[in-house]
């Protein structure tokens, strides 16, 4: 996190801002734990297991919408769709 969320001040690593001294030790954990939920994510595109991808994207989104997050979202709602029975062409009656 580079800037208070608040007051958009440089933080410079500090886990108060100068500015307005708001506390931000609990926001830069929730946003760490955001970025390792989309890393494992990540991980599980590369598995090829895009269920638990999308699981782990939708947790991350709500501890840190990010537009990396978003994007990775769309990516295996679209796989999804791609593998879905409803999906897939209709059957021709014979």
């Amino acid at each position: 996190m580079e800037r208070c969320p608040l007051c958009r001040a440089a933080l410079n690593g500090a886990d108060t801002c100068r500015r307005c001294r708001a506390e931000l030790a609990t926001v830069k954990r929730v946003a760490a734990e955001a970025r390792a939920l989309g890393d494992l994510a990540l991980h599980h595109l590369s598995l090829g297991d895009t269920e638990a991808a999308d699981r782990l994207l939708r947790r991350a989104l709500v501890c840190h919408a990010t537009p990396e997050i978003r994007d990775l979202l769309r990516v295996t709602a679209s796989l999804l769709a791609e593998a879905s029975p409803s999906s897939a062409a209709p059957l021709a009656d014979d």
